[in-house]
């Protein structure tokens, strides 16, 4: 991408089958004339701010510096919940104060957006997303600071998640989201678990023996726990979704055991 180029990812639970997206990106592009806009999903589960932040967390850290996140899963739209404007390790976020920032949060720089005269009028109080966040997410990739939004706050909305824990000889966390193949992705950091092949995965009254490196080696018809592509332990089904044919889903306990 050419230097100096605006660089706007979007996340929402809009669908494709509607305008929404296009009119988000129309007011992006009216405002930030020449930005790349880069689709990071627009299937999340309508109002599902626990998986936006999942996925957010998962697809921002692999964005240059300089990259603008707007969030749009806003179940509280109209309502007095605040617009959040955030900067963390060279990126900025916008979105609704509701948690859907998530773990990117961290030690951030949080603004409540009271910057109204960015906003476009629109005839409703519907659709914040278009009228509200995407203005202010193009006032930030077209030069604009985060001072000028509004003053800094030290209350951000946050999920209240349980951190997953370790004692001697077990790590017991839950699993943070089902993939679309139907994987199990725990939040157990794999390093946790180490080189250890005689570790058993229980969950849903089940248990895991066979650690795999990846889907390949995995036997048909056995599940296995693995290292994932985020640093967590998961758990799967070569060629099937473990999620339906345990009817397992997120927030499901984990437990490993280090035999």
């Amino acid at each position: 991408m050419p230097a100096g180029v605006p660089l706007v990812t979007l996340l929402t639970d809009f669908g494709t089958a509607d305008y929404y997206v296009a009119a988000l990106k129309g007011v992006l592009l009216s405002r930030a004339p020449g930005s790349t806009l880069v689709d990071v999903t627009h299937d999340v589960p309508p109002g599902d701010v626990e998986t936006a932040a999942f996925l957010l967390d998962a697809a921002a850290r692999w964005f240059p510096e300089g990259t603008v996140h707007l969030v749009v899963v806003d179940p509280g739209v109209g309502g007095d919940r605040r617009i959040l404007a955030a900067r963390r390790g060279g990126h900025r976020f916008v979105a609704p104060d509701n948690g859907a920032l998530g773990a990117v949060l961290g030690d951030a720089e949080a603004h409540a957006v009271r910057a109204e005269g960015l906003f476009v009028p629109g005839p409703g109080a519907t659709f914040h997303g278009r009228d509200r966040l995407a203005p202010v997410a193009a006032h930030l990739a077209a030069g604009g600071v985060l001072e000028e939004l509004g003053p800094a706050i030290d209350d951000p909305v946050r999920l209240d998640l349980p951190p997953p824990r370790r004692a001697a000889g077990l790590a017991r966390g839950r699993v943070a989201h089902v993939d679309r193949f139907g994987n199990l992705v725990t939040d157990v950091p794999t390093r946790w678990v180490g080189d250890r092949d005689a570790v058993v995965a229980r969950l849903g009254g089940r248990e895991v023996t066979r650690r795999a490196g990846h889907y390949a080696e995995m036997p048909a018809g056995e599940p296995a726990w693995l290292p994932g592509s985020l640093g967590t332990v998961e758990l799967a089904l070569r060629g099937e979704s473990l999620s339906r044919r345990w009817g397992l889903g997120r927030g499901e306990p984990v437990e490993l055991a280090f035999r």
